[in-house]
């Protein structure tokens, strides 16, 4: 019998998302707890030149920590059975409490839940007053967002509902070696679709050939050069990094099933590297995901620029350190998705802001013309339509004490995930899907979705009461608007989706 194991971390805090605002950083998991006042300061210290952002950044992600069993086989046939059943829980006790220490020290324990801790990879203590993690599997994730409500696959939808015939495309740092095989221990443990390993040839052209209507999943990774084309050479290896697009890969797929998926690898975590894997993503696929983020400087607006390719969605995660602006997701080109933290049995769900949600004004980028349908709470209290760009845009399930399971090799195994990096590629698999259905009836490819998502949705009452679940509850500071209330909040944003409304109405827009 797998029995569930506990550990408390005494890793220290290191990088964070928001922690170096010289440094770009995978938010892959959350950070459940505050930052020190000298981190903080320096959060908020604004970047001098771009060009300076440094290269060989560490992920900053944290796994909860817990080392959970294996999960059960009994999604292993396709049927979603788990979504009937409530989701693992486990109590936390003390250090290392309910392990069988036979052939296994406290070290090598440590050294699994906190996996490459020399790439930056740890578990994070989750919040005093959390007493045991909770987890989800895709199947229960599903039927709480109303996903499994969506049409399945059929010779007039062309498995449309499931993503099929588009692309998303994950951008990330550094190799990951174990991604497909990953990617398949986790398909075969949840029952989700095969996805076929599919090479593409560096001198291929450019754009992508749309995947075709009706294809099953695909998997490829490329390798981009800082100019935004293809190379072969492979980047070095980065365990913490492989975590993060293991995670990304995992949950696009588990909400678009059908979809091809690209995982566009930056040489390094420099800014001149990922813009370049930026650049290439908007060549290959519909919709992009970018779990990372620095602290916001001072030129960041002169990078929009990466985020508007033609008919493209490109989608942000908004940190993972609480109250505090990060880039990209300030900019007005992304849709910018934080965190909650979810209560779910089968297709009920309850949901409150996630302290570790990124979320609140930018310094230097103004509000978007469409942010003109919120308000925004001030330094002063009162309520007015803000002058700077509020983030964040929309949330998911992102505390990594309501988390979801991940497969990672680089992290020891099956491992327990959450920050707005997990809730960034679930929205990007909902856009993708939204795009395979407008398809069917010849429309293009979303674009500009957070001006859509505003107008269509927060501004139409009745559209926002079926459409979006309002957090209402929930903080990621002490500050006044860092509170979820009714309506936009800068931590969650307009909500979280009812995906099976949803759907229908974005391919209607």
């Amino acid at each position: 019998m797998n029995t569930p194991r506990t550990l408390r971390s005494s890793a220290p805090l290191g990088l964070s998302c928001l922690a170096a605002a010289a440094l770009l950083a995978a938010c892959g998991g959350g950070v459940d707890q505050p930052l020190s006042a000298e981190v903080q300061a320096e959060a908020q210290a604004p970047l001098a030149d771009v060009s300076s952002l440094a290269p060989n950044v560490e992920p900053s992600f944290h796994l909860a920590n817990v080392l959970p069993p294996e999960p059960s086989d009994i999604d292993a046939d396709g049927s979603g059975a788990s979504a009937l059943r409530a989701p693992a829980s486990v109590a936390l006790g003390d250090d290392l409490a309910g392990l069988s220490t036979a052939g296994t020290t406290g070290e090598e324990l440590r050294r699994r839940v906190l996996g490459a801790s020399r790439d930056g990879s740890r578990a994070m203590p989750l919040a005093g007053s959390t007493t045991s993690v909770t987890y989800y599997t895709p199947a229960q994730i599903r039927s709480a967002y109303g996903m499994d409500k969506l049409p399945a696959a059929s010779s007039t939808n062309l498995g449309a509902y499931q993503g099929s015939g588009q692309t998303i495309v994950i951008v990330g740092a550094f190799h990951n070696a174990t991604l497909v095989s990953d990617l398949a221990a986790f398909n075969a443990r949840f029952g989700l679709p095969t996805c076929s390993a599919v090479s593409l040839a560096a001198t291929a052209a450019l754009p992508l050939a749309k995947a075709a209507a009706g294809s099953g999943c695909t998997v490829s990774v490329v390798y981009a050069t800082a100019a935004g084309g293809m190379t072969t050479k492979v980047p070095a290896a980065n365990s913490g990094w492989a975590t993060e697009t293991a995670l990304d890969l995992q949950w696009a797929h588990a909400i678009a099933p059908q979809a091809r998926i690209i995982l566009v690898e930056a040489a390094s975590a420099g800014s001149s590297d990922l813009m370049g894997a930026v650049t290439l993503a908007g060549k290959l696929g519909s919709v992009v995901s970018m779990s990372w983020g620095a602290g916001e400087f001072s030129s960041q607006g002169s990078l929009d620029k990466y985020f508007q390719a033609a008919g493209v969605t490109y989608l942000a995660a908004s940190g993972d350190s609480g109250r505090g602006v990060s880039w990209p997701a300030a900019s007005p080109n992304v849709l910018a998705v934080g965190g909650t933290r979810l209560v779910a049995n089968g297709s009920n769900r309850a949901e409150t802001a996630w302290s570790g949600s990124g979320g609140g004004l930018s310094a230097y980028t103004a509000a978007p013309a469409w942010q003109a349908t919120i308000q925004v709470t001030n330094a002063s209290g009162t309520r007015s339509a803000p002058t700077k760009r509020a983030v964040p845009d929309v949330a998911f399930n992102a505390d990594p004490g309501t988390g979801q399971y991940v497969y990672s090799t680089a992290a020891g195994g099956w491992v327990i995930a959450g920050g707005t990096s997990i809730s960034t590629p679930q929205w990007a698999g909902l856009v993708a899907i939204a795009n395979a259905v407008r398809g069917l009836s010849g429309k293009a490819a979303l674009a500009g979705t957070g001006n859509l998502v505003y107008r269509n949705v927060g501004a139409v009452a009745a559209n926002y009461s079926s459409q979006l679940l309002d957090v209402t509850s929930g903080t990621n500071g002490s500050c006044v608007g860092c509170s979820a209330m009714s309506g936009y909040d800068q931590v969650t944003g307009l909500g979280t989706p009812w995906s099976d409304k949803l759907v229908l109405a974005m391919s209607n827009w």
